[in-house]
Order: C-alpha cells, then sequence, then structure tokens
C-alpha cells in the first residue's frame, strides 16, 4: 500500500485486542456493571458504556465518575469477573489475518490489556503464531493514547513509522497512532463508536475488518 504524501510502501499492520479482533466489548460491560452493583453505583446502559469506555481504563474510571479509592479494587475484580466470560472473534477477524498474513505483511498486537489475559486468548483461539509482536500495558505511563508501545512494537519488527498502520477501534487509539506518527486506522463496528471516531479524524475508518483487508489488497502486498 502507498500513502500519500511520499511514504513508502506499508508492510506492518498492527492490531489492536479487544473491539477489533475480540468481540469482547459485550463480557467487558457485562462485567463492570456487576461490579458497579457491588459496589453500590449506578449501571451503565450500552450506549452510555459505548459513549465513555477506553481501552485505558483509568479514562474510563474517570468518565464514570469512579472515586479513586476504588481503581485498584476494580482492576482485581475486573480480571476476576472477566475470567467468567467466554468471548469469541469476530467473524472477519481471522480473515483478515490469513489473508494479510498469506499476503506477506508483517502482523503485531498492541492492547492495553493485561499481558496474562490477552496472551492466554490468543493461544487459546490459536493466534499467537500470526503475530511477529505482542505488547500489552504493563504500566500506566505505557497505556495508550501513549506511543510507547507502538514505538517498541516498531522497534522490535524493524519498521519506521511510514512503514506501519495501526487498527483500533476507540478514540485513545487514533491518538496513539498520532503521537507515534503511524497511520491510524480506525473500525467502527457500532454508530456511537463511528461518532467518537470520526471526531479523532483517523487518516481511515472502515466498518469491519474485511473493508480494511480488500483495502490492502487493493493497494497491493507488500511481497
Amino acid at each position: 500500500m502507498y500513502m500519500s504524501g511520499g511514504r513508502r510502501r506499508v508492510t506492518g499492520v498492527i492490531f489492536d485486542w479487544d473491539g477489533v479482533l475480540l468481540d469482547s466489548l459485550g463480557s467487558s460491560f457485562n462485567v463492570y456493571n456487576r461490579i458497579f452493583e457491588k459496589l453500590g453505583t449506578r449501571r451503565l446502559t450500552r450506549d452510555e458504556f459505548l459513549r465513555l469506555q477506553s481501552p485505558n481504563w483509568y479514562e474510563f474510571y474517570v468518565n464514570v465518575g469512579l472515586p479513586a479509592r476504588n481503581w485498584d479494587y476494580v482492576d482485581v475484580e475486573w480480571l476476576r469477573q472477566y475470567d467468567r466470560e467466554k468471548p469469541s472473534l469476530y467473524p472477519d477477524a481471522r480473515r483478515c489475518l490469513d489473508c494479510l498474513g498469506s499476503a506477506g505483511f508483517r502482523l503485531a498486537l498492541v492492547s492495553n490489556g493485561s499481558e496474562a489475559r490477552v496472551k492466554k486468548e490468543l493461544q487459546e483461539l490459536g493466534l499467537a503464531p500470526l503475530f511477529g509482536s505482542v505488547l500489552c500495558g504493563r504500566s500506566k505511563e505505557e497505556l495508550k493514547p501513549s506511543p510507547l508501545m507502538l514505538q517498541r512494537t516498531l522497534l522490535a519488527l524493524g519498521l519506521a513509522p511510514a512503514d506501519a498502520v495501526y487498527v483500533g477501534d476507540a478514540p485513545a487509539d487514533v491518538q496513539a497512532s498520532k503521537n507515534a506518527g503511524i497511520v491510524s486506522v480506525a473500525i467502527s463496528r457500532e454508530p456511537i463508536l463511528g461518532e467518537r471516531l470520526r471526531a479523532e479524524n483517523p487518516d481511515l475508518l472502515f466498518g469491519g475488518l474485511d473493508e480494511l483487508t480488500v483495502f490492502l489488497a487493493d493497494s497491493g502486498s507488500p511481497g
């Protein structure tokens, strides 16, 4: 794929995990509401959750007005409760990964999610071998919209920012892409999320991964 402005051919595609490849937003919504019920706070509607959620959960806590004294508890309880959930891949996820991998694109994953949780899901779903690099947030400073994980991924793959795109589903993903100088690709599976994503002016916006696959295929494989 050639980009305007003299950019080189893109050879790397870096994906977010939750909400892009894994259909986990519903699970996260269920878990948070169970926790909020335990805390005696108001349950969110699905629309409210989609308007307030962020892959940086500390931003989400602020958005919903969760007192800071409860943050550590929610961090631990979310992982415990989420372990009961069994989210599946989006139907277009494996098609996209298989097609892009076969075409010679170098694939990587960057997620704010817990490393233990994300890598466990990748193993269970048989996707781990497809990625040349998998990075998850290990500190508040690394969480998107910080560009740190994307920059580390580029180094691991031996790519310059102009060589890659980052595929995400949240405003923080678009912001992280821009902060790292990487082309931002937004996936809008929900109308509410689409509104939030368009406000961030991503470089590319698609309704699903099949559209991304066609776009990249039409632009030419890197091989």
